[in-house]
């Protein structure tokens, strides 16, 4: 089964979220960004394909410990 049109709507504003964090240096907005990415990621469709997020958005979620490290 495919990626449900939720989830792919989903998967953007996890994206655009993780944008939004690397464009700023502020503590508390970056915390904030966080939390939002964290509960995008929590409530999600269960159809969400973490494999289709960019390689930027992986590392940055793996970073964050919002994502388990990828095997070699």
């Amino acid at each position: 089964m495919g990626e449900s049109m939720l989830a792919a709507l989903q998967r953007q504003q996890i994206e655009i979220a993780i944008g939004e964090l690397l464009l700023t240096s502020d503590y508390y907005m970056r915390t904030s960004i966080t939390e939002r990415i964290h509960h995008l990621l929590a409530h999600s469709d269960a159809t969400l394909d973490i494999s289709r997020f960019s390689e930027m958005a992986i590392e940055e979620l793996q970073e964050l410990n919002l994502l388990p490290p990828q095997e070699a």
